[in-house]
């Protein structure tokens, strides 16, 4: 309503306003032009309107008629030799600008919008295609011009201005007009004939960034190195149950808040608490972003940030079955729309989630992204040399549930081990309840071999032969980004999170997800396969994290689509 309707509306009232109640000043920098300067008292230029299309500007004449035209001033020589007495004070305080009052009113323009490009700022124009800003009326201020103004980079100020046409709303306008009026008393970012005199994002510098995950543990898996490059030019705080690691996130100099979070269970009054827990916090600690991980903070801070209006990006590292069932998925999908109402960009790690967003419409395409995943340190799991097993060892790494295969898995391995194969069930997780009478057997007969959780997986990664990972679904895997960065072949089901790590027949093999049969006959055909076989698929899998999944390239993404 306030996009299409509302905006404009409140631009021609405020237009009509603004041209009777400085009727008075129009009159007195007329009189002050003529007796400055021989030439007309208004000024017109081509410049881009929305979607692209051409319209005069109007200003106050502030240069000598002589003036190169259609020339950003910045690339003039010399410009100060073109500008008039009266001009020079007319571009300090912007007052040159008041007669697109009349643009306003006519529909060229909006009060507020990204600043009008020249017709040959191409480059501009180019940069700003990337971010949506050419669909929108330009304005008389924007986002950008509170925020550096003339001392801003062309790709910085596109970035700037595409952020405000994400993010356009009421309360977004009121931001930028009255932001308007300390840079323009103080005369803050007005750098004549220059641009981009401030380094790049230094509009996005300096920002308290408020990170909440639902564990500490995992989130040191597998954010650390994203945190550390955040916390390079911004304040970083976070939020997240303390069960481990919160020492070492201190220890990079964060400040760590401890937020009791139940993340498996539907307690609607514990759920309560919680959003008046993420409420409270937000109010108190005022960020200037938010980052949410997993689907309690992304929906209870999401909830807190919509009504607190803090902009706020989350991520989706699964759905889990959440929309397998129907009564379940209409209730999850409200859940999700009143959360994201908001919400600056949704990070996915897998396409096929992303496209169950759009399909249950929870938020619009251009506000998702989809990663690799967290990404996969190479260093840290760097490649290990095949082993040289007398029998074949199978490796299962994670919880031990359900939800993991565990049923097939373990039925596999029992029929293999009917038909005489020699092979080595590796377990290393906790299990649930419901399994551990089934594991304690399976280990008395010498099919399984039980480590419990570990804290350094590494080692049983390099002591197998072969991972299998036969999960029910997945946001993104990283038992198996790990697995194949440190060189091992994978079996793994064909689902979303986990086909992605997967080059059917050259890094592993994909079977049917609850497919016992599938799973049996490529465990089966691994066992077939001769060390050499085994080991180059491990080599591939490597050569495959290298080229997609590097931590590094994913954090540099994530970085750049946060401070978009």
């Amino acid at each position: 309503m306030y996009k299409k309707h509302l905006k404009r509306a409140l631009a021609v009232f405020m237009s009509s306003v603004g041209i009777i109640c400085l009727s008075w000043l129009f009159l007195l920098i007329i009189v002050a032009i003529k007796i400055d300067s021989p030439g007309p008292v208004l000024f017109k230029q081509k410049r881009v309107g929305i979607h692209k299309k051409y319209f005069n500007i109007f200003k106050f004449r502030t240069m000598r008629v002589d003036t190169p035209k259609d020339m950003p001033t910045h690339l003039l020589e010399n410009p100060e030799q073109y500008i008039t007495k009266v001009g020079k004070f007319l571009r300090k305080t912007s007052l040159d600008e008041i007669p697109q009052l009349f643009n306003i009113f006519k529909g060229d323009m909006a009060v507020v919008g990204p600043r009008p490009a020249l017709w040959n700022q191409f480059d501009l124009i180019e940069e700003r295609d990337k971010y949506g800003a050419n669909d929108v009326r330009p304005g008389l201020t924007g986002w950008a011009q509170i925020n550096g103004r003339d001392e801003l980079e062309i790709d910085e100020k596109a970035r700037l201005d595409g952020y405000y046409v994400q993010n356009m709303s009421f309360w977004m306008d009121i931001k930028c007009f009255f932001g308007t009026i300390k840079p323009v008393i103080k005369n803050e970012g007005y750098a004549e004939g220059k641009q981009g005199s401030v380094p790049q994002n230094e509009a996005e510098k300096h920002k308290k960034i408020l990170v909440i995950t639902n564990h500490s543990y995992m989130f040191w898996q597998f954010r650390k190195e994203l945190i550390a490059e955040l916390m390079k030019e911004h304040e970083v705080v976070l939020s997240m149950p303390f069960v481990g690691h919160e020492d070492d996130f201190q220890a990079m100099g964060l400040r760590c808040i401890e937020t009791k979070v139940d993340r498996r269970g539907m307690n609607l009054k514990k759920d309560l608490e919680l959003l008046k827990t993420y409420y409270t916090m937000l109010r108190n600690e005022r960020p200037d972003m938010v980052i949410t991980y997993s689907i309690k903070p992304n929906v209870y801070a999401g909830l807190a940030c919509g009504k607190l209006r803090i902009p706020f990006c989350a991520n989706v590292q699964g759905l889990g079955t959440a929309f397998e069932k129907p009564i379940l998925a209409q209730f999850v999908t409200g859940l999700y729309k009143m959360s994201f109402r908001k919400v600056k960009t949704v990070f996915f790690e897998n396409e096929a989630d992303a496209v169950t967003f759009q399909k249950h419409r929870i938020i619009p395409q251009e506000k998702q992204v989809v990663l690799r995943g967290a990404g996969i340190n190479l260093e840290h799991y760097a490649f290990q040399p095949y082993p040289d097993n007398e029998i074949v060892h199978f490796l299962y790494l994670g919880r031990i549930m359900k939800e993991k295969g565990m049923d097939e898995l373990f039925s596999a391995v029992l029929r293999l081990k009917s038909e005489g194969e020699k092979f080595i069930l590796d377990l290393v997780g906790f299990f649930e309840e419901e399994y551990r009478e089934q594991v304690l057997i399976l280990q008395d007969k010498g099919i399984v071999v039980f480590h419990g959780f570990q804290e350094d997986s590494r080692p049983y990664y390099a002591a197998a032969d072969c991972i299998v990972m036969p999960s029910y679904h997945e946001g993104m895997s990283n038992v198996l980004l790990e697995a194949a960065a440190i060189g091992r072949p994978i079996i793994t089901c064909d689902i979303p999170g986990c086909r992605e790590a997967v080059e059917n027949g050259t890094t592993g093999t994909l079977v049917q997800v609850k497919d016992e049969v599938s799973l049996y006959n490529a465990m089966k055909q691994m066992l077939e396969m001769k060390k050499e076989q085994r080991q180059e698929m491990g080599v591939s899998g490597r050569r495959k994290m290298e080229r997609e999944f590097p931590k590094e390239m994913v954090v540099e993404e994530t970085m750049k689509k946060i401070f978009m």
